[in-house]
């Protein structure tokens, strides 16, 4: 589970705003939603994808309890935006969501549980379909919340499902040296040396003519959508 700090909301706005990651994950969702949805973004974290969705949608409300990765959204809203901050389990809207969108979010039954209570359309649920933690120096294994993981569920559950695999690119971009060192030391696992240098993680780096982010650690995300209605949920 990601926790958000200064390091971690810098890093991951960076991410961001060099890409076109969030744009390319909207449009695949936006293929799923009804025409003229009011959707829900639950656990939105820095709103990117809540933004990305807002052309394609009459409405979104974009839910988290982290203040602090919630002020990057509310400093560039959309109009049809709406931000809730609070537990998800909290939000209480006037009627229900044409669609739900579980981006990273963790537990499935949590996740069949909201989508019961506020959803009369479309569930989509993006799961990682990576096996080890991406910014690792070592070969950590994920042992939970993957896309083989959660169609094993909808399976078990009997729910009827459809699953799209697709890879988007999201590295990092690095602001200087120090700013790499700092990433991977941020992002650290249990294996690795307690003293990360720029020497151990050179070679994972390309340099770059952009003056701002003169290192970039490519990445790609290999991910899962799953897609059902929230009327087969028992």
């Amino acid at each position: 589970m990601l926790i958000w700090t200064p390091d971690t909301v810098r890093f991951q706005k960076d991410a961001a705003e060099y890409g076109s990651y969030h744009q390319s994950l909207a449009a695949h969702v936006a293929a799923y939603l009804p025409p003229d949805a009011r959707i829900c973004d639950a656990g939105c974290g820095l709103g990117f994808l809540s933004r990305a969705l807002a052309p394609h949608c009459a409405h979104v409300t974009a839910v988290d309890s982290e203040p602090l990765a919630l002020d990057v959204l509310r400093k560039d809203t959309p109009e049809n935006v709406e931000v809730f901050e609070g537990d998800v389990f909290m939000l209480s809207p006037d009627k229900h969501f044409d669609a739900m969108v579980f981006c990273f979010f963790g537990n499935m039954e949590e996740t069949l549980l909201l989508a019961k209570k506020h959803c009369r359309g479309k569930v989509i649920v993006i799961k990682r379909s990576w096996s080890h933690h991406r910014f690792s120096l070592s070969q950590e294994p994920l042992q939970k919340y993957t896309s083989d993981e959660t169609e094993q569920f909808l399976r078990t559950r009997g729910i009827s499902f459809t699953r799209e695999n697709l890879t988007l690119d999201m590295g990092q971009p690095l602001r200087s040296k120090e700013d790499a060192v700092r990433f991977f030391t941020v992002y650290n696992r249990g294996n690795e040396p307690s003293v990360i240098s720029f020497k151990n993680i050179e070679g994972r780096l390309q340099k770059t003519d952009d003056p701002v982010f003169p290192y970039y650690l490519p990445q790609e995300k290999p991910l899962g959508i799953f897609s059902f209605d929230a009327a087969d949920i028992q």
